[in-house]
């Protein structure tokens, strides 16, 4: 807290003008030579002062801030690799900020709890700023938000226009006499101060991705404390880098995490595809085996008198046939040691009748017969044997 108020007050007022409408400029003040040396502005104007100071105050405190949020990050990490679990970004959800207190009142190494301390303290300390600079904008005039293409000179005419009655050129002498700043990002806040031709203004960062200061010390010249403004500089852009980086990272996870994820699900995706086709094809396919009635006999399967399967092997049925492309079985003696076939039948009995579920062709010579299925939708994903006689 004391490293990020020390930082805070390293940050100069960026863009600030006192402008007496009628009065000339304070002795020892000489127009473009001493147009950057604030302190001998001489303040007329007690209430713009304190307004003007407290608007300044704003953007030192959100400096402060990206300083607090550079050390979060620092201690966010260490507290990654101590305990393998991950706080995102610079903000605590409450279930994070909770988990902290929680893991604080029961750790036991000291190192370790002074880390815990140090993230909950860091944390307390934004919301503190962040509630300090809420509490000075609710004493403050609404600024004006800055959107791409705004230029301080034509917001800070507007304001005197609009606001005070002056007329254009008027308001455009004073809004030149101030020092106004080229360098506006969108979201950045322009404040305006004006009491009896005396006009004031200064910008803050709001909620632009980057500083006035960040932009501005690019176009500032001959400055007394040029040492302490780069530190300055070096200071902020160091913070604003981590926290961009650290963005970079947890994006860079995100997209790692989401990459696998995606091939997880192409994984999972052919395997459902394949064991659809599986199941697709099971359903629509019969499995079969073929014999003769005295080989079936020898091999124990029907029974000595009549036709019937004495018990069922489903290792036997290594034949099929798909029914979305077939629907008939030829079968020739000759590949079953048999001179001639004399009928077909179909095994378990009672499944299936002939001549309703099937029907079955004999050439005139026996040598071939062709088992024809009918009534398809009963042999989907079944199984039977056939009897050559």
């Amino acid at each position: 807290m004391a490293h990020a108020l020390r930082r805070m007050l390293l940050l100069p007022s960026l863009t600030l003008a006192l402008v007496a409408g009628c009065e000339t400029a304070p002795e020892g003040v000489q127009g473009e030579e001493s147009g950057s040396d604030l302190s001998g502005i001489v303040m007329e104007k007690d209430e713009i002062a304190g307004e003007l100071g407290k608007a300044q105050s704003i953007a030192g405190t959100e400096g402060a801030i990206k300083q607090q949020q550079a050390e979060f990050l620092e201690l966010s990490a260490a507290f990654e690799e101590r305990y393998g679990k991950r706080l995102d970004g610079v903000e605590l959800t409450d279930g994070q900020a909770n988990l902290l207190k929680t893991m604080l009142s029961a750790e036991q190494d000291v190192s370790l709890k002074g880390l815990l301390q140090a993230l909950i303290d860091t944390h307390d300390a934004i919301d503190e700023l962040e509630a300090t600079i809420d509490e000075l904008k609710a004493q403050l005039p609404t600024p004006d938000i800055v959107s791409r293409g705004d230029a301080h000179l034509s917001l800070a005419a507007e304001y005197l226009t609009k606001n005070h009655g002056l007329d254009a050129k008027e308001a455009d002498r004073l809004a030149r006499r101030s020092l106004l700043t080229d360098n506006l990002a969108p979201g950045m806040e322009v404040w305006h101060f004006y009491t009896d031709g005396v006009y004031a203004t200064t910008v803050t960062q709001g909620t632009a991705k980057v500083s006035p200061y960040f932009l501005n010390v690019r176009e500032m010249r001959k400055v007394k404390t040029e040492r302490d403004e780069a530190m300055a500089l070096a200071a902020s852009l160091e913070a604003e880098i981590t926290v961009l980086e650290a963005t970079r990272d947890q994006l860079r996870a995100d997209l790692s995490s989401l990459k696998v994820r995606h091939e997880d699900l192409k994984v999972e995706r052919d395997v459902l595809v394949e064991d659809k086709a599986v199941l697709v094809q099971a359903d629509e396919t019969v499995y079969f085996y073929i014999d003769t009635k005295r080989s079936l006999r020898q091999k124990d399967m029907i029974t000595p008198a009549g036709i019937r399967l004495k018990d069922w092997r489903p290792e036997l049925f290594t034949d099929s046939l798909d029914l979305r492309e077939f629907d008939s079985i030829e079968m020739f003696a000759a590949d079953f040691g048999a001179r001639r076939i004399r009928g077909v039948k179909l095994l378990p009995e009672g499944m299936w009748q002939e001549g309703r579920d099937y029907t079955v062709r004999l050439n005139e010579s026996g040598s071939k017969a062709t088992l024809q299925l009918d009534a398809i939708d009963r042999f989907k994903n079944e199984a039977f044997v056939v009897v050559l006689k």
